[in-house]
């Protein structure tokens, strides 16, 4: 295993309850994550999570849960989000992100206020291939819903300073509905929510990358997390990155389907033909700027 020599600071790391995914979830996840029992293992014991943290060389993980039917996944992962990183002894190393649907939440007021008021939570994750959503289906137009609930989120996470985290691009999930993959609704998000910090998961891959450079290009609260690109081939799908570099943020994916440890991740991330600078902000310094660490 080869480990960053940095200290980094990863935003995208599924610590998910997974005993309660939907079988078929649960089995696709188990079929290509190695190891799989270890990391449920993890799941359930936050203490010897921050002990896979220090042998990752890890300062601090954003644990990402949504609410996905397609997973099994409902707004009670918001709460056992929060707990795990309240029964963390170091919980400062953990951020919690939760998830939102208004088409399912019995309340979708009350789960808002549960979510930033009650649980404080540090982001919330918007999964439009599992969700069956757009991340502009707030708008009152042909195209879209109208879900003013949604209008709702990112102004009150505008306002409190939480930054809300965006799937985009395919899955590999049953279920999930590649048409949502694409990125360009949230060029709606960011114009109508110019204060809101807008993480862009993914960054489109593997087919919607270059409305990914667009959206980074136009709009400055708009962020990459590089989760889920084998992080050798990111100079490949953005060979201008170093343009946006104060907008990148690393992500792992770890354990998603087929990712290595998070360590290895950054040590490739270290080894890419980009500035020292550059570098750190991508592993670190941009975190510490969204996140306010």
């Amino acid at each position: 295993m080869t480990v960053s020599e940095r200290e980094i600071i990863d935003v995208h790391v599924h610590m998910n309850p997974f005993w309660r995914m939907d079988a078929d979830a649960k089995r696709t996840l188990e079929e290509h994550s190695a190891d799989f029992e270890r990391k449920v293992e993890l799941a359930r014991n936050p203490e010897r999570f921050l002990e896979y943290l220090d042998e990752q060389n890890v300062a601090t993980a954003a644990i990402i849960n949504y609410v996905s039917p397609i997973l099994g996944y409902t707004h009670a992962t918001n709460e056992w989000a929060a707990a795990f990183r309240s029964e963390a002894s170091e919980s400062e190393r953990v951020l919690a992100f939760g998830g939102f649907d208004p088409r399912v939440a019995d309340d979708p007021t009350a789960e808002l206020d549960r979510i930033l008021d009650e649980f404080e939570l540090d982001g919330v994750k918007i999964h439009p291939p599992h969700q069956g959503i757009s991340a502009n289906d707030y708008r009152d137009d042909p195209d879209t819903r109208n879900l003013e609930e949604l209008r709702q989120l990112y102004a009150r996470c505008a306002e409190a300073d939480v930054p809300v985290m965006f799937h985009t691009g395919t899955s590999i999930f049953s279920g999930a509905r590649s048409r949502y993959a694409d990125p360009m609704p949230l060029d709606d998000v960011a114009v109508d929510f110019p204060d809101l910090n807008i993480i862009m998961a993914h960054g489109g891959r593997p087919m919607y990358t270059e409305e990914a450079w667009f959206l980074l290009r136009r709009h400055e609260n708009v962020y990459l997390d590089i989760s889920s690109f084998p992080p050798s081939n990111l100079l490949e799908y953005f060979p201008e990155i170093e343009r946006v570099d104060d907008r990148v943020l690393f992500g792992s994916d770890w354990p998603g389907p087929m990712v290595p440890d998070i360590g290895d991740n950054a040590a490739i991330v270290e080894e890419l033909e980009l500035p020292e600078n550059t570098i750190d902000r991508i592993l670190r310094t941009n975190a510490e700027s969204v996140f306010d660490i």
